[in-house]
């Protein structure tokens, strides 16, 4: 059951971003011209814009052109911000050094 909840969360995100890609491509180009700027085929943007499966490179790809790889990027950052100041915070034990008695 938890599975299918988290299978429909990401169905949910991809179409989701995929409507936004579509958007935001409209809005300066076709889908042939994006996918000649981005290197990749017409059938990958169609892909991307319907929320089906594609690589991470053409996705972030796609992301990158249409000035939206940030709407990831910043929540990432800021998640390994946060995991960096709770490191900092751990005091680390000095490491015992091992004797060369062999």
């Amino acid at each position: 059951m938890q599975k299918i909840k988290i299978l429909s969360a990401q169905h949910q995100f991809a179409m989701s971003l995929g409507k936004l890609v579509k958007h935001q491509r409209a809005q300066r180009m076709a889908q042939g011209e994006l996918a000649t700027r981005t290197g990749l085929s017409r059938n990958t943007i169609s892909a991307i814009e319907n929320g089906k499966s594609v690589s991470t490179e053409a996705l972030f790809a796609v992301l990158a052109h249409l000035n939206l790889l940030h709407l990831l990027a910043e929540p990432v950052n800021g998640q390994l911000a946060e995991l960096d100041k709770r490191q900092q915070r751990k005091a680390r034990k000095p490491k015992a050094e091992l004797s060369n008695d062999f």
